[in-house]
């Protein structure tokens, strides 16, 4: 059996709306728009480096590996956080291992990416 991490959170209570904002952009990443909406770019927020499930707002499944650096950004917006360890299913499991293989081959694209001069 495989072990993940149940994270379930609240900014609301101690922000304003403005750093409610912040936090979600830092947090989950945002599509920004230029030139009346011509051009569209995707933001990466930090929960885009992790595997992770979104159960619902404020909810997030994740790797036991991959907790403490969530709870840390958490803690920095003074988060109402709530965690326990959970086991997951066959179909959770899979779900977190296609976001990873995901992930690393969008990384391995920008890395080959890159002109050297």
């Amino acid at each position: 059996m495989q072990t993940g991490v149940l994270i379930s959170f609240s900014v609301a209570n101690k922000n304003n709306h403005a750093k409610i904002n912040r936090f979600c952009r830092e947090f989950y990443g945002y599509k920004d728009k230029s030139n009346k909406g011509k051009y569209t770019y995707t933001r990466e927020g930090f929960l885009t480096k992790y595997p992770h499930i979104k159960v619902q707002r404020g909810l997030i499944i994740t790797r036991m590996e991959d907790a403490e650096s969530i709870i840390q950004i958490l803690s920095k917006y003074d988060a109402d956080i709530f965690m326990r360890e959970v086991i997951l299913l066959h179909s959770d499991i899979q779900k977190l291992n296609e976001k990873l293989n995901e992930h690393n081959e969008q990384y391995r694209k920008k890395d080959t990416n890159t002109d050297i001069f």
